[in-house]
This record gives structure tokens, C-alpha cells and sequence, in this order.
């Protein structure tokens, strides 16, 4: 037995590509992301052995949810900006 197993369930949460003006390249967006018009997160469940949405003892599709998330709840920061705010006390943000 799996200690994943005994744990419950484990979820993947993944913000969604925004393309407010329409569609986006294959490049840039890959065959499996789709993308939103509005900002939003994928919240998934995964197979806890295989880590994977789908259950491959049953092939069955696990549950999937996305939240479209209110306006202004997201902020656009810079790396510099993202390194400051998970810098340690004390420690440089370099």
C-alpha cells in the first residue's frame, strides 16, 4: 500500500493561460492548455500512485473544476519583485 494512498486525495491547482484578445499560437499555449478570457485556475485531482488526472486501474477521468477568478484578484509583479517577496528575512532577493 502507498502512503499517497492513505493521505487522501492530492490536487493539482494550475492558472490557465489568459488570451483576453483571442486565440494563442500553438507555441506559446502547447496542444494541452487551453486558453481563458477571463483569469482562472484548473484544480485537479490526481491518481496518487501515478500522479496523473486519469485513474489507470479504471481509465477513469478524475474530478476537474475551474474557478474564473473576480477581477483584480491577480497582479502582474517582475521577477525582482517575486524574489523579494519569497526572500528570507535578511537574505538578499538576488
Amino acid at each position: 500500500m502507498s502512503l499517497s494512498t492513505v493521505r487522501g486525495p492530492i490536487w493539482r491547482i494550475t492558472p490557465l493561460l489568459l488570451a483576453p484578445a483571442g486565440r494563442l499560437p500553438i507555441a506559446v499555449a502547447g496542444k494541452k492548455n487551453q486558453a481563458t478570457h477571463a483569469p482562472s485556475l484548473l484544480v485537479e485531482e490526481l491518481d496518487p500512485c501515478h500522479l496523473s488526472p486519469v485513474m489507470r486501474a479504471t481509465g477513469c477521468r478524475l474530478r476537474r473544476h475551474v474557478l474564473t477568478l473576480p477581477d483584480g484578484w491577480t497582479e502582474h509583479t517582475t521577477m525582482t519583485q517575486g524574489r523579494a517577496g519569497f526572500a528570507l528575512p535578511g537574505l538578499p532577493a538576488a
